[in-house]
């Protein structure tokens, strides 16, 4: 009996032993597990967000660290090929994926020569709101080139390079180099005030060249008629080469009659620069009435085509409606002493166009000495006297 039961214990105590000892292994395990994913980041609270780039480059894997500012804020979990460019899959950590611009770019690029690739958030210049969001994708900026694909390109360069060639070339750069240090020195300095000077009108050169392209469009629609008008001025241009001969001698001629000109004008310009001053208060006087030309002449165009109505277009007869009108009153003296005093602006009246309604014309009074319409007469009335009386006035007649 006492065998029997030391024998249970043993066993118990093995067994206690042994489940002791898995779970010690398995608390061991879960620590390590916690331990890596913690390092590697896969307990963090993070956004997934898709970069979408040309090409990762060689030296971009999972696990490259993503920064900014130059603190690593998530890390690389994929780079997958689309063919066409590649998907690099970040991810950020939630806190500070909460003050990422939305619009943030990205600079794949190593820090070092020959060390592995990083993704740099780079904030823009203004951004219009904060907080990256899960399943965001963003356009990379720029994408360093490694050192190693630079070396394989410049080793092919220099495999398909003729050493002696080469070397042709070097000594002759050399050659044409040698001695000319200050003299290249100052052109690189006058290229680069050129190209400050540049700098500094680039501005308005831009609104020039979108002045341009919005006079090009312009053109454009009358292409067309541009290209017909060259196309008709090439009669012109035949006819001038045929006749260049007559050209050249109406040149000549024009050039003889401008020496016999100047012949005849030089000693008499001072005269002539006196008329001209003399004629500038004529000219003002016309230039100021000038309105007035337009309307006369219109009107006697317009008064020519009645006048050949009423004579019947022949020039033999003429169409008439007469009746006789009541006189205006003799001029007295010295009540209509003329004077030189009209004033006002220059006026068309009715010109040039004269309706029903314009019949008799209005008489403009001015401040000339005489209104014949002044004491219109109304009414049929006798006057004493002889007819030269009339016409030249009572005085004059009477010291004839």
């Amino acid at each position: 009996m006492t065998t029997a039961t030391t024998s249970r214990t043993r066993v118990s105590d093995t067994l206690i032993t042994r489940a002791c000892a898995l779970a010690a292994a398995c608390l061991l395990a879960a620590v390590g597990y916690v331990t890596v994913a913690s390092f590697r980041g896969d307990l963090a609270d993070t956004v997934t967000v898709s970069v979408h780039t040309p090409r990762a480059g060689l030296a971009m894997s999972p696990g490259s660290l993503v920064t900014r500012h130059g603190v690593a804020v998530g890390r690389v979990t994929s780079v997958d090929d689309t063919g066409d460019g590649a998907v690099v899959r970040i991810a950020v950590a939630a806190d500070a994926a909460r003050s990422v611009p939305v619009d943030t770019g990205v600079d794949i690029s190593s820090p070092t020569v020959f060390g592995a690739k990083a993704v740099a958030l780079i904030d823009p210049p203004v951004t219009r709101a904060r907080g990256l969001t899960r399943g965001q994708t963003i356009d990379a900026d720029s994408v360093s080139v490694e050192v190693d694909t630079v070396f394989e390109s410049l080793t092919r360069v220099l495999g398909a390079v003729e050493p002696a060639k080469l070397n042709s070339v070097l000594g002759a750069l050399a050659g044409a180099l040698r001695g000319n240090g200050a003299r290249i020195g100052a052109a690189i300095d006058d290229t680069d005030a050129v190209v400050r000077s540049v700098n500094a009108r680039l501005p308005a050169l831009n609104r020039d060249l979108r002045s341009g392209a919005t006079t090009a469009q312009i053109y454009a629609g009358s292409a067309d008629d541009l290209m017909a008008s060259l196309r008709n001025l090439t009669p012109t241009a035949r006819t001038l080469d045929e006749r260049s001969g007559d050209l050249d001698a109406v040149l000549m001629s024009a050039i003889g009659l401008g020496d016999s000109g100047n012949r005849v004008l030089s000693p008499n310009s001072g005269a002539l620069v006196s008329a001209i001053q003399l004629l500038q208060p004529t000219a003002e006087l016309l230039a100021r009435y000038s309105p007035e030309f337009s309307c006369f002449l219109k009107g006697a165009d317009l008064a020519s085509e009645n006048a050949e109505k009423v004579s019947g277009g022949n020039g033999s007869t003429m169409l008439l409606n007469s009746t006789i009108v009541l006189g205006a009153a003799p001029y007295t003296y010295p009540g209509n002493l003329p004077k030189v005093s009209a004033g006002g602006g220059p006026r068309c009246g009715a010109l040039p166009r004269l309706g029903a309604g314009d019949i008799p014309a209005p008489y403009v009074v001015a401040d000339t000495g005489a209104n014949p319409y002044a004491d219109r007469p109304t009414s049929p009335r006798l006057v004493n006297g002889p007819i030269l009386q009339l016409l030249l006035g009572s005085d004059w007649a009477g010291r004839r």
